[in-house]
């Protein structure tokens, strides 16, 4: 990817470099700073773990230390530049309309509120892409702490399946099924209770599993390799009895992603007839099960096919009304959008609600984005998106490195798997999956930097 230059940037990083000359002795001589990254690296760490068990604020507290102490170290730390990438070009077009739109609402101290959440995490974001960018080898770490909290939630929803917890609200219209047909939608750990956040932060970090397996694979630890594969399956089982119907559709893109990366890996980079029929058997397998699991859980395939009912189930026709508000509310607010944030969304949408219930956001990303702050901010952001993954799944494809791959991949198909979610569903006011969905978009970043090449 390439690195923008800029004299401003030299500018900065000379009083940066002046700042550090006379800082460093700080570091030196301290026990803590000199230990810096460590301890970055536990409060990254930490908020993983944290996002399991409790609210949103106490992960908000504990994800801030991340921003502040890279910035601390970017002070101290002699050599440290400020360096910005083509794709955060475009991240810092978004954040600069989100904050005029601030002052163009009319709700400016609410809206101001709602951006103080953005820039926590993009904060989270940046710091991550400066802490990331010389500290390559803790990638690795951060994949194997979610992979072992996604298993954690896997293990919990299956075993709230098998108690058949009973649901916390109403959250899905049984009104055309069976009794022995409604699915005992689990909800895991995560707070604020609810199937559809346990659903978006399995999505977004499952494919850690992927890389932990094919890590142990590579090791010839081939027996570690088949319990971490049996741990992502039987996380994905537990995605599929959060009955969510968005993070379906997100399962089946993962799955069509490691088809299609083991194809390229197979069928380019080893290319030989052995590995070719190993592969075509896999897939036969694969497919063959999957059509059986299916067929077998006649409550998840019920759950599956209520996709199609549209205005005949409930869910889905109160979307559909949000839908059609949110599109009125952008056409009166097109250029700068109403405000940013979930507590602007709930006050104006009252004025263009079509039912009489209120709705937390546009459950759809882009489509908030566009009302929130205008047309010229989901551009904005969808050259982030599209300039990040297009960087690294160009490395991905020409580079030899089976490593480096799977680490792009597991990247790539985590922030392809949210965004395919965030057409349906509000993941944008959930830090457990925004956290997760920001670490994948900086070790991208990181991993397709301009010096990075394939074979590193």
């Amino acid at each position: 990817m390439k690195i923008l230059e800029s004299s401003i940037f030299d500018f900065l990083n000379s009083v940066f470099a002046f700042i550090q000359s006379k800082t460093e002795l700080l570091r030196k001589n301290s026990f803590l700073l000199s230990n810096i990254d460590y301890i970055i690296l536990f409060f990254v760490v930490l908020t993983y773990f944290v996002s399991l068990f409790e609210n949103t604020n106490a992960i908000a507290a504990v994800a801030l230390f991340v921003p502040i102490l890279v910035s601390l170290k970017f002070i101290i730390t002699k050599g440290e530049k400020i360096e910005l990438e083509k794709c955060n070009f475009y991240l810092l077009i978004y954040l600069l309309i989100c904050f005029i739109s601030n002052f163009t609402s009319s709700m400016i101290p609410q809206s101001i509120y709602g951006f103080s959440k953005t820039l926590m995490y993009f904060g989270f974001y940046f710091a991550l892409c400066q802490f990331l960018k010389n500290n390559k080898h803790h990638i690795s770490l951060l994949f194997a702490v979610i992979a072992v909290c996604v298993g954690f939630e896997g293990i919990i929803g299956i075993s709230q399946n098998i108690i058949r917890v009973e649901n916390l609200a109403t959250w899905q219209d049984v009104s055309y099924l069976n009794p022995e047909d409604v699915l005992s939608r689990v909800y895991g750990t995560l707070k604020p209770y609810n199937p559809n956040l346990l659903a978006g932060f399995m999505i977004a970090g499952i494919s850690c599993l992927i890389w932990c397996s094919c890590s142990a694979f590579t090791k010839k630890q081939y027996k570690t390799s088949a319990v971490v594969f049996l741990f992502f399956l039987l996380s994905s089982f537990t995605i599929f009895l959060t009955g969510s119907r968005a993070v379906y559709i997100s399962l089946f893109t993962i799955f069509l992603g490691i088809i299609a990366a083991s194809f390229q890996i197979v069928f380019n980079d080893l290319n030989t007839d052995k590995y070719k029929l190993i592969w075509k058997r896999f897939l036969a397998v694969f497919i063959f099960g999957f059509l059986a699991f299916m067929a077998l859980n006649h409550k998840i395939l019920q759950r599956l096919m209520s996709i199609f009912l549209l205005r005949g189930d409930s869910s889905a026709s109160f979307r559909m009304n949000v839908y059609s508000s949110a599109v009125q509310m952008f056409q009166d607010n097109w250029l700068f959008g109403i405000g940013v944030g979930n507590k602007v969304f709930r006050e104006i949408y009252g004025l263009y609600m079509m039912s009489g219930f209120d709705a937390l956001s546009c459950y759809c990303i882009f489509l908030e984005m566009a009302v929130e702050s205008g047309i010229f901010a989901l551009i904005a952001y969808l050259m982030f998106i599209g300039t990040l993954l297009s960087s690294g799944i160009k490395c991905f494809i020409n580079s030899k490195n089976f490593n480096y791959k799977i680490l792009l991949f597991v990247s790539i198909i985590s922030i392809i798997a949210v965004m395919v979610h965030g057409f349906f569903d509000t993941i944008y006011f959930r830090p457990q999956v925004q956290f997760i969905f920001w670490t994948m978009a900086a070790v991208l970043t990181v991993l397709t930097r301009e010096e990075k090449t394939a074979e590193q």
